[in-house]
């Protein structure tokens, strides 16, 4: 007993009180940065559940154009750049809202965009452009269904 009175009365002076006030700020920091840290995550989810089918969408759409501009490539070569343009801004709007792997594949998709140069002699380059970006869609389509379980 008289040692548990020992620990009280050294907890209250005002050097123990002043301890014990710095492990409780430290101890509330590593709470609030653990809190920031799940809404953001929250916040992420909530706008990719929100807009990722509509962007989804979108980058098929871009993916089925550029199938189409690719069998006759010398004729639409302005349709195939300003469809590749339309890919970047999609990808862009999609990283910002992804984390992990689907987050690294749309990167990687995204240097491969900004590298291509839509030419005559680049036409196997905008082609491996459109197969990453089929492999990113799938992924992000699997992403999306698993969303649905974790919400």
């Amino acid at each position: 007993m008289t040692r548990l009175s020992s620990v009280i009365y050294s907890v209250l002076t005002r050097e123990g009180f002043a301890v014990l006030a710095n492990v409780f700020s430290i101890a509330s920091f590593i709470v609030s940065i653990f809190v920031l840290w799940n809404i953001r995550k929250l916040r992420n989810a909530y706008m990719l559940r929100a807009r990722g089918p509509a962007l989804i969408k979108d980058l098929s759409k871009a993916a089925s154009n550029l199938s189409r501009f690719m069998n006759e490539y010398a004729d639409f070569m302005p349709q195939v750049s300003e469809e590749m343009g339309r890919v970047g801004v999609k990808l862009r709007s999609l990283k910002r809202k992804l984390g992990g792997a689907p987050r690294r594949s749309v990167k990687r998709v995204l240097s491969y965009v900004d590298h291509c140069e839509v030419s005559v002699q680049n036409e196997e380059q905008v082609r491996l452009v459109y197969g990453e970006l089929l492999k990113v869609i799938e992924e992000l389509k699997d992403n999306q269904k698993d969303l649905e379980w974790e919400t």
